[in-house]
Protein backbone atom coordinates (compact mmCIF):
# COMPACT_ATOMS: atom_id res chain seq x y z
CA UNK A 1 0.00 0.00 0.00
CA UNK A 2 1.57 3.29 -1.11
CA UNK A 3 0.30 6.22 0.96
CA UNK A 4 0.74 9.98 0.60
CA UNK A 5 0.02 12.54 3.32
CA UNK A 6 0.33 16.17 2.23
CA UNK A 7 -0.50 19.16 4.43
CA UNK A 8 1.36 22.47 4.65
CA UNK A 9 1.29 22.31 8.47
CA UNK A 10 3.79 19.79 9.80
CA UNK A 11 1.93 19.16 13.08
CA UNK A 12 -1.08 17.89 11.14
CA UNK A 13 1.12 15.77 8.88
CA UNK A 14 2.73 14.13 11.91
CA UNK A 15 -0.59 13.61 13.67
CA UNK A 16 -2.24 12.08 10.61
CA UNK A 17 0.78 9.87 9.94
CA UNK A 18 0.54 8.48 13.48
CA UNK A 19 -3.14 7.59 13.03
CA UNK A 20 -2.58 5.97 9.62
CA UNK A 21 0.44 3.97 10.80
CA UNK A 22 -1.52 2.63 13.75
CA UNK A 23 -4.37 1.54 11.46
CA UNK A 24 -2.04 -0.17 8.97
CA UNK A 25 -0.10 -2.00 11.70
CA UNK A 26 -3.28 -3.09 13.52
CA UNK A 27 -4.62 -4.55 10.27
CA UNK A 28 -1.25 -6.10 9.26
CA UNK A 29 -1.06 -4.24 5.95
CA UNK A 30 2.27 -3.78 4.22
CA UNK A 31 2.66 -0.09 3.47
CA UNK A 32 4.94 2.83 2.77
CA UNK A 33 4.07 6.42 3.70
CA UNK A 34 5.43 9.54 2.06
CA UNK A 35 4.78 12.78 3.91
CA UNK A 36 5.40 16.35 2.80
CA UNK A 37 4.39 19.90 3.63
CA UNK A 38 5.20 21.05 0.10
CA UNK A 39 2.75 19.93 -2.63
CA UNK A 40 5.23 21.02 -5.30
CA UNK A 41 7.51 18.10 -4.44
CA UNK A 42 4.68 15.71 -5.30
CA UNK A 43 3.73 17.49 -8.52
CA UNK A 44 7.37 17.40 -9.64
CA UNK A 45 7.85 13.70 -8.83
CA UNK A 46 6.73 10.59 -10.69
CA UNK A 47 5.48 8.86 -7.54
CA UNK A 48 2.26 6.84 -7.66
CA UNK A 49 0.04 6.26 -4.63
CA UNK A 50 -2.92 4.05 -3.73
CA UNK A 51 -4.18 6.17 -0.81
CA UNK A 52 -3.85 9.98 -0.75
CA UNK A 53 -4.68 12.26 2.19
CA UNK A 54 -4.57 15.94 1.22
CA UNK A 55 -5.17 19.29 2.79
CA UNK A 56 -7.16 21.37 0.33
CA UNK A 57 -5.88 24.85 1.24
CA UNK A 58 -2.16 24.82 0.29
CA UNK A 59 0.27 26.89 -1.76
CA UNK A 60 1.46 26.98 -4.52
CA UNK A 61 -0.80 24.04 -5.49
CA UNK A 62 -3.96 23.32 -3.56
CA UNK A 63 -5.13 19.81 -2.72
CA UNK A 64 -7.46 19.71 -5.72
CA UNK A 65 -4.52 20.19 -8.10
CA UNK A 66 -2.48 17.50 -6.36
CA UNK A 67 -5.43 15.08 -6.41
CA UNK A 68 -5.94 15.62 -10.15
CA UNK A 69 -2.30 14.74 -10.76
CA UNK A 70 -2.50 11.66 -8.52
CA UNK A 71 -5.59 10.46 -10.40
CA UNK A 72 -3.73 10.79 -13.72
CA UNK A 73 -1.03 8.48 -12.41
CA UNK A 74 -3.44 6.01 -10.79
CA UNK A 75 -7.10 6.47 -11.64
CA UNK A 76 -8.02 4.07 -8.82
CA UNK A 77 -6.26 6.13 -6.14
CA UNK A 78 -8.41 6.74 -3.06
CA UNK A 79 -8.42 10.44 -2.09
CA UNK A 80 -9.25 11.83 1.35
CA UNK A 81 -9.55 15.62 1.64
CA UNK A 82 -8.93 17.64 4.76
CA UNK A 83 -11.02 20.78 4.43
CA UNK A 84 -13.19 23.33 6.11
CA UNK A 85 -13.60 25.29 2.89
CA UNK A 86 -16.98 24.69 1.30
CA UNK A 87 -16.02 26.46 -1.93
CA UNK A 88 -13.86 23.45 -2.87
CA UNK A 89 -16.51 20.78 -2.34
CA UNK A 90 -17.85 20.76 -5.92
CA UNK A 91 -14.35 20.34 -7.38
CA UNK A 92 -13.61 17.60 -4.87
CA UNK A 93 -16.78 15.74 -5.81
CA UNK A 94 -15.73 15.83 -9.47
CA UNK A 95 -12.64 13.87 -8.41
CA UNK A 96 -14.77 11.29 -6.60
CA UNK A 97 -13.15 12.11 -3.28
CA UNK A 98 -13.64 9.29 -0.83
CA UNK A 99 -13.97 11.21 2.43
CA UNK A 100 -13.73 14.71 3.90
CA UNK A 101 -12.18 15.43 7.29
CA UNK A 102 -12.04 18.51 9.47
CA UNK A 103 -9.27 19.54 11.82
CA UNK A 104 -8.69 18.54 14.54
CA UNK A 105 -8.91 14.93 13.38
CA UNK A 106 -11.38 12.48 14.87
CA UNK A 107 -9.57 9.09 14.95
CA UNK A 108 -12.76 6.97 14.96
CA UNK A 109 -14.09 8.74 11.88
CA UNK A 110 -10.72 8.43 10.16
CA UNK A 111 -10.49 4.70 10.92
CA UNK A 112 -14.04 4.17 9.65
CA UNK A 113 -13.07 5.93 6.44
CA UNK A 114 -9.96 3.79 6.09
CA UNK A 115 -12.09 0.65 6.51
CA UNK A 116 -14.19 1.75 3.55
CA UNK A 117 -11.12 2.72 1.55
CA UNK A 118 -9.51 -0.69 2.04
CA UNK A 119 -12.75 -2.38 1.01
CA UNK A 120 -12.83 -0.26 -2.14
CA UNK A 121 -9.21 -1.01 -2.99
CA UNK A 122 -9.79 -4.74 -2.41
CA UNK A 123 -12.71 -4.78 -4.82
CA UNK A 124 -11.34 -2.48 -7.50
CA UNK A 125 -9.78 -3.56 -10.74
CA UNK A 126 -6.36 -2.05 -11.18
CA UNK A 127 -4.44 -2.52 -14.39
CA UNK A 128 -0.93 -3.95 -14.21
CA UNK A 129 1.34 -4.08 -17.21
CA UNK A 130 3.41 -7.23 -17.52
CA UNK A 131 6.37 -7.35 -19.84
CA UNK A 132 6.96 -10.69 -21.54
CA UNK A 133 9.98 -11.45 -23.66
CA UNK A 134 8.41 -9.75 -26.68
CA UNK A 135 4.85 -8.77 -25.86
CA UNK A 136 3.04 -6.65 -23.31
CA UNK A 137 -0.09 -7.79 -21.49
CA UNK A 138 -2.67 -5.95 -19.46
CA UNK A 139 -3.72 -7.85 -16.35
CA UNK A 140 -6.37 -7.03 -13.78
CA UNK A 141 -4.87 -7.39 -10.31
CA UNK A 142 -7.71 -9.58 -9.07
CA UNK A 143 -7.04 -11.96 -11.97
CA UNK A 144 -3.58 -12.69 -10.56
CA UNK A 145 -3.55 -15.95 -8.60
CA UNK A 146 0.02 -15.72 -7.41
CA UNK A 147 3.50 -14.57 -8.38
CA UNK A 148 6.49 -16.79 -7.85
CA UNK A 149 10.25 -16.64 -8.26
CA UNK A 150 11.79 -19.83 -9.58
CA UNK A 151 14.92 -20.66 -11.56
CA UNK A 152 15.87 -16.97 -11.63
CA UNK A 153 12.58 -16.09 -13.34
CA UNK A 154 9.56 -14.25 -12.02
CA UNK A 155 6.29 -15.87 -13.11
CA UNK A 156 2.88 -14.25 -12.85
CA UNK A 157 0.12 -16.89 -12.83
CA UNK A 158 -3.28 -15.45 -13.82
CA UNK A 159 -6.69 -16.62 -14.94
CA UNK A 160 -5.60 -15.93 -18.52
CA UNK A 161 -2.26 -17.71 -18.39
CA UNK A 162 1.27 -17.58 -17.00
CA UNK A 163 3.66 -14.80 -17.93
CA UNK A 164 7.40 -14.43 -17.39
CA UNK A 165 7.91 -10.82 -16.35
CA UNK A 166 10.88 -8.54 -16.83
CA UNK A 167 10.08 -6.89 -13.53
CA UNK A 168 11.58 -8.86 -10.65
CA UNK A 169 9.69 -10.55 -7.81
CA UNK A 170 10.38 -7.72 -5.34
CA UNK A 171 8.95 -5.20 -7.80
CA UNK A 172 5.55 -6.90 -7.76
CA UNK A 173 5.53 -7.35 -3.98
CA UNK A 174 6.19 -3.62 -3.60
CA UNK A 175 3.91 -2.31 -6.33
CA UNK A 176 0.75 -4.39 -6.16
CA UNK A 177 -1.77 -2.94 -3.75
CA UNK A 178 -1.63 -5.84 -1.36
CA UNK A 179 -4.45 -5.71 1.14
CA UNK A 180 -5.51 -9.12 -0.25
CA UNK A 181 -2.05 -10.36 -1.27
CA UNK A 182 0.46 -11.93 1.10
CA UNK A 183 4.07 -13.02 0.73
CA UNK A 184 3.73 -16.49 2.29
CA UNK A 185 7.22 -17.52 1.24
CA UNK A 186 10.31 -15.73 -0.03
CA UNK A 187 9.33 -16.93 -3.52
CA UNK A 188 5.50 -16.79 -3.41
CA UNK A 189 3.19 -13.75 -3.36
CA UNK A 190 -0.38 -15.08 -3.18
CA UNK A 191 -3.82 -13.60 -3.84
CA UNK A 192 -5.95 -14.72 -0.88
CA UNK A 193 -9.09 -14.67 -3.03
CA UNK A 194 -7.90 -17.91 -4.65
CA UNK A 195 -7.23 -19.92 -1.48
CA UNK A 196 -9.54 -22.93 -1.22
CA UNK A 197 -8.06 -24.52 1.88
CA UNK A 198 -5.58 -23.39 4.50
CA UNK A 199 -3.72 -25.15 7.26
CA UNK A 200 -0.91 -23.72 9.32
CA UNK A 201 1.96 -24.83 7.07
CA UNK A 202 0.29 -24.92 3.68
CA UNK A 203 -2.35 -23.36 1.45
CA UNK A 204 -4.27 -25.00 -1.39
CA UNK A 205 -5.59 -22.91 -4.25
CA UNK A 206 -8.78 -23.62 -6.18
CA UNK A 207 -6.72 -24.78 -9.18
CA UNK A 208 -5.01 -27.44 -7.04
CA UNK A 209 -1.73 -25.60 -6.52
CA UNK A 210 -0.15 -26.32 -3.13
CA UNK A 211 2.09 -23.65 -1.60
CA UNK A 212 4.06 -24.00 1.63
CA UNK A 213 3.92 -21.19 4.17
CA UNK A 214 7.46 -20.39 5.34
CA UNK A 215 7.97 -21.26 9.04
CA UNK A 216 8.84 -17.71 10.06
CA UNK A 217 5.73 -16.37 8.31
CA UNK A 218 3.22 -18.89 9.66
CA UNK A 219 2.14 -16.97 12.76
CA UNK A 220 1.71 -13.60 11.01
CA UNK A 221 -0.02 -15.17 8.02
CA UNK A 222 -2.51 -16.95 10.29
CA UNK A 223 -3.47 -13.58 11.82
CA UNK A 224 -3.69 -11.95 8.39
CA UNK A 225 -5.83 -14.81 7.06
CA UNK A 226 -8.42 -14.56 9.83
CA UNK A 227 -8.58 -10.77 9.51
CA UNK A 228 -9.17 -11.29 5.79
CA UNK A 229 -11.99 -13.77 6.47
CA UNK A 230 -13.68 -11.31 8.85
CA UNK A 231 -13.86 -8.72 6.06
CA UNK A 232 -15.29 -11.06 3.43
Amino acid sequence: MRILICDDEKRYVDELKGFVEKYMKDHLYSYTIRTTTNPLTIINSDDVFDLVLLDIQMEPFNGISVAKEMKKRNKKAVVFFITSYNEYIDDAMDLQAFRYFDKPFQPDRLYSGLDKAMEYIDNSYVDVYVQGSKDSFRVIIDDIKYIKYENRKTQMVTNQGTYITKQNFSYWCDNISNSFFYKVHKSFFVNLHYIDYYKYKEILLFDGTRISVAPRRQSDFRKFWFLYLQKR
